[in-house]
């Protein structure tokens, strides 16, 4: 028997007819894959819907403000973090200042002779002098301010010998040394150099006791910065994880109380993201960037003022590098933010692709089209890897470049500042520190292509999570708490899931407490809406629904929808244990319970046929069990929660004759004494309801009981014999 396939048909529609076809043992025989318009469909341009997404800005301030209002109930902590972070700045920048006095006061002779007296009254220079027995003068140059010595070096007011002070006179070398006023005495450094070794660490025990308490001082701080830095980091990550803690919190709080219509429109993997990788990025973040941003810039400030004490000249040379520093950087945002939307919108395009095709794989090996995937796959991965190798040479061209710059600037200042040093216009102690701060001002700069992506990410991260948190939570009804008989009226309801196109059309019924209802009609008639709209799952646009004569929106939803029971064709278990899937984690419900109600609808048989019975772990989506096992556990579970109505949307569609038959023997048990709405391919299965209404597009076409339908021979007739002729060709 030959099987046709038309285009137009669904994927849903070819695996139930594929399974259909393949269960009555029929072969199947000229399936032609030359179909363009369905592989177009189904392979031609992932990542266009709902996975194509757009990338951030690289600062959004409304973003940046509302992701800190999670950081709010830490401010305490962030406080500490950010004292934690001064303290560690300030210490940074002040190791090239101590490294600068142990060179100019210690290491390198800092004395020199002042040929002109007469500047000591003008410039209040008698606490830097020291007066020799032989009426020299020596004045502490590195001690002096910049103006100061630049103007004593102008008027050739400095002697060009270099002098100690010490202590102790080396014997056999007292012409060496020249009493000083202050008790020491003073030698030149040309004579110092023909002494030997020991005789120069005699001399210069001061010096070396001296630059002993500073390298002393420079582990201390460091260990200090160490500690800070430890402090700083620990406490800022521990703001990070409660920040990521709280906010995810809040996108699953909201995530479960969407509306299904929301979910409808925005894939799992999506939703899935802005929980996990999207508040990832949020917290790199916080923790990499933003305190990191105002360390910089606080370094950065003071290295400036620093080094402008030190030499004007110098560091309005090293800032003339500025402007084409803020060129390059201009440059390099417009490239990597161009790279870096390439990449995420292939990434997305690949995604998409991906899980269309995994979701998809049961058509992908029916039709033999796992080579088709594969080069598309091939194609959409080449393109990534082509936009990765494009971002790749963005970040690889910026940070040479600022390499290249900062050797530059280095170079110069060695130079200039070097010249400056023979001039003696600059002390060596200043030319190091200098290279040391040009280090600080071009370590924010180089690490900034890094700072910038991350940014990058965590703002379009920001702006997706924000959009999900702004979506309308699904109304909750007015409050209304009460215990429901079990009636159920529907008047004149119209339901649309867009503003045009009606599914549900001015539908009237009632459904007295305790009777049964049954719904057919033609897949797309609308039954399945209907259930959607009892449930408050859909809200509709006219008419009434009522419970128990009141209408839908004054009860509380939630608790209205504790009383009432579900049962869907595609039954969805939970991994973890059998019986928690039985009792959705529900206190109440107690392990007799659950036996009792696996009984009643023939679980149970099949659940101690399991290896350790109720206390199974079923994997993802209960895969280990059959399709009617599924069905009968969820049977179980709307059994354990004793609803008050129960609707079993299709519960009979999928299963083997067997399971069918122990399904409809165990509906007439929970049917008993509730209010019932069933939805079935089936029409034997609802024989027996109170009354049957029969839905075509959106309206009730007929209603009535099983032999009065039967007897107009209408639609219903018609479903009915054509169900019967299939299950005799069967």
């Amino acid at each position: 028997m030959q099987t046709k396939f038309s285009c137009w048909m669904t994927e849903k529609y070819w695996i139930g007819e594929l399974t259909k076809s393949l269960y009555r043992g029929k072969a199947f025989t000229n399936i032609s894959l030359n179909c363009k318009k369905w592989r177009k469909d189904l392979f031609g341009s992932p990542g266009h819907g709902s996975y194509a997404e757009v990338t951030g800005k690289f600062f959004d301030r409304k973003v940046l403000r509302r992701t800190l209002k999670f950081a709010e109930p830490y401010k305490k902590s962030i406080v500490l973090a950010f004292t934690f972070l001064i303290i560690t700045s300030v210490i940074q920048i002040a190791i090239p200042a101590i490294n600068r006095r142990a060179i100019d006061f210690h290491i390198m002779p800092s004395y020199v002779e002042l040929t002109n007296t007469s500047y000591i009254e003008k410039y209040s220079l008698e606490t830097y002098i020291v007066r020799l027995e032989n009426g020299k003068v020596l004045i502490r140059r590195p001690a002096l301010s910049r103006e100061i010595s630049a103007e004593l070096e102008r008027e050739k007011a400095f002697g060009t010998a270099k002098y100690i002070l010490t202590k102790d006179v080396i014997p056999g070398k007292e012409d060496f040394f020249i009493r000083a006023s202050n008790g020491l005495f003073a030698v030149e450094q040309n004579k110092i150099n023909i002494l030997s070794k020991p005789q120069i660490i005699q001399i210069r025990r001061e010096d070396i006791r001296e630059v002993y308490k500073l390298a002393t001082l420079l582990v201390i701080l460091l260990f200090l910065s160490f500690l800070f830095s430890f402090l700083q980091g620990y406490t800022l990550q521990y703001v990070t994880q409660k920040v990521m803690y709280d906010m995810r919190m809040v996108i699953t709080k909201h995530l479960l109380n969407l509306p299904l219509s929301y979910f409808d429109k925005n894939p799992t993997g999506r939703l899935v993201t802005r929980a996990t990788n999207d508040v990832s990025a949020i917290a790199e973040m916080l923790s990499s960037v933003l305190i990191h941003l105002i360390k910089d810039f606080i370094v950065i400030i003071g290295v400036v003022i620093i080094m402008t004490k030190m030499n004007l000249k110098l560091t309005l040379l090293v800032l003339t590098v500025a402007p084409i520093l803020l060129v390059v950087t201009i440059i390099f945002r417009v490239k990597v933010r161009n790279a870096f939307r390439k990449v995420r919108a292939k990434l997305a395009q690949l995604n998409a692709f991906l899980q269309e095709s995994i979701s998809g794989i049961r058509i992908i090996q029916i039709f033999n089209l796992e080579n088709v995937v594969k080069n598309k796959f091939r194609g959409y991965n080449k393109e990534l890897f082509d936009a990765n190798i494009e971002q790749l040479y963005v970040f690889a061209t910026f940070r040479p470049i600022i390499d290249f710059l900062r050797a530059i600037t280095v170079a110069l200042i060695i130079w200039i500042g070097g010249g400056e040093v023979i001039r003696n216009m600059l002390t060596f102690g200043s030319l190091v520190a200098f290279l040391s701060y040009i280090d600080m001002l071009f370590q924010p700069i180089m690490e900034f292509s890094e700072k910038y992506n991350i940014m990058q990410s965590a703002m379009a991260a920001g702006d997706r999570i924000f959009e999900l948190l702004d979506e309308p939570i699904e109304p909750k009804g007015k409050g209304l708490r009460k215990e429901i008989v079990g009636k159920v009226e529907f008047k004149n309801v119209w339901l649309a899931y867009d503003s045009e196109n009606w599914v549900l059309k001015d539908i009237s019924f009632v459904v007295n407490p305790g009777e049964t209802l049954a719904i057919v009609g033609p897949t797309g008639a609308g039954k399945t809406s209907l259930i959607s709209a009892i449930f408050g799952f859909y809200p509709y646009q006219k008419g009434q629904i009522l419970i128990d004569d009141i209408p839908l929106e004054e009860y509380d939803l939630d608790h209205l929808r504790s009383q009432m029971g579900l049962v869907l064709q595609d039954v969805f278990i939970f991994s973890g244990e059998l019986k928690k899937n039985i009792t959705l984690y529900n206190a109440q419900i107690d392990e007799e319970r659950v036996i009792e109600a696996a009984k009643n609808v023939y679980a149970h048989t099949f659940i101690e046929r399991l290896e350790n019975g109720y206390s199974t772990l079923l994997g993802e989506r209960g895969a280990s069990l059959s399709v009617g096992e599924r069905q009968l556990l969820s049977f179980a579970r709307a059994l354990a929660f004793n609803p008050k109505i129960l609707v079993l949307d299709e519960a009979t569609a999928n299963v083997d004759s067997y399971t069918e038959k122990l399904i409809q023997q165990a509906v007439k048990k929970i049917l008993k004494g509730r209010t019932s709405i069933v939805i079935a391919h089936r029409l034997s299965t609802i024989k027996d309801a109170d009354k049957i209404i029969v839905i075509y597009d959106g309206k009730i076409v007929e209603e009535g009981t099983h032999e009065s339908l039967i007897e107009k021979q209408g639609m219903y007739y018609h479903l009915y014999l054509l169900q019967f002729a299939r299950t005799s060709n069967s």
